[in-house]
Formats: structure tokens, sequence, C-alpha cells
């Protein structure tokens, strides 16, 4: 770990574990009886959408994947959005849940459902790992949600930061090591990130 980034653990890997499982189960009785097409955008989504794929108790199961960009090498968005890779195989008339590592300001996400929309799915509902609530303006709803946190930059179970740091098991903060020393001001413990009940 680069000496200017202190990594502080936020969620577990048997956190997650737990969270996933739970998410599957909720989205197998939804959609019992249906084939359903998952949608991630690349790259954060794909440790979380593989988990989430694999525990889903569905006959027909299918995936599909987009990649959007609009963080480079920042930790920062930079609300700009760039379309690097579409679907490839038709959504029409199909039962569409878009999965997400991380909904931070929303944008990306408004973004890919109104793409995705225009291309007359059957349904379309989204479900994300992560939640940075009271910082997104997200114009849909969230079906199926996992965890809620705070605005910090997260890394690990597929999220990056300038590319490393994807294969943690875990989910950590990244901050910067002399922002981390400062004193701040003291603030009521808080326990794990609360989790969403869909």
């Amino acid at each position: 770990m680069d000496e200017n980034f202190r990594v502080e653990v936020l969620i577990s890997a048997q956190e997650i574990d737990a969270r996933v499982r739970k998410m599957a189960a909720e989205i197998t009785a939804d959609y019992e009886g249906r084939d359903l097409v998952l949608i991630g955008a690349l790259q954060g989504c794909f440790i979380f959408m593989a988990d989430l794929a694999r525990r889903i108790q569905l006959p027909r199961v299918y995936s599909d994947f987009v990649e959007l960009s609009s963080y480079g090498d920042s930790r920062e968005s930079s609300g700009t959005i760039e379309l690097k890779k579409d679907v490839q195989r038709s959504i029409t008339d199909r039962h569409v849940l878009i999965v997400e590592d991380i909904i931070d300001t929303g944008r990306t996400l408004n973004f890919l459902y109104e793409r995705l929309r225009k291309k007359n799915p059957a349904s379309l509902k989204i479900a994300a790992l992560l939640v940075k609530e009271g910082k997104h303006r997200l114009n849909q709803t969230i079906d199926y949600a996992g965890f809620s946190i705070e605005d910090r930059f997260v890394i690990g179970y597929g999220m990056d930061f300038a590319g490393a740091y994807r294969n943690l098991d875990h989910i950590a903060v990244l901050e910067e090591a002399a922002a981390a020393s400062l004193p701040s001001t003291p603030s009521p413990p808080s326990s794990s990130p609360s989790s969403f009940h869909s």
C-alpha cells in the first residue's frame, strides 16, 4: 500500500457474504418462474455480480456488461460519462436487473438506466451493493440494496483506486494519510454501515 494513503476496513468479507446471500434470495423470490438478465457496469461490479449470480436460484440467469467511465485515475467523479462498451444481446421484452457495485452521485446509473430503458425491456430494476445516502441524485428506485455508507472513497471487492485493490475480499476506506492524521471534531461512534431491507 502507498504510504501516502491510509486504509480502514469498513465492511468485512463475512458481512458482504451474508448480505449478498440475502439479496439473492429476495431476487429469486421476486423473479420466480422468469428468466433474468443481469447487466453489470464494468469494472467495479464484476466480483459482486459473480457472487450474486451464483446465489440466485433461477433456471436461467443471463449476464451482460457495459463499461462506463466517470472517474479515470481520480478519487472524484469527473461528472462526464463515457460509454466504452454497450450490451451485446437484445434485452427487448426481457426482465433486466442492473447490478452496481456502488451508487455515488447516481449520474452514471441515471445515464445507464435511461439507455437501457430505451431498449424496451419487460422490466428494469436496480441492485446495488453500496449506496452513498444523502449524496446520490438517482432518479429511480433502488430495488435491492446492500449497505448504506457515508461519503467516503472505498476500495476492495471489485472497487479500485487507479486500477489497484480490486482483489481485496472486504471493503475498505481509502484516505490520504495526511488528512487522516489531522484532528477532527468528535462525532458519536457508529457501527458498521447500516443494511438496507428492500
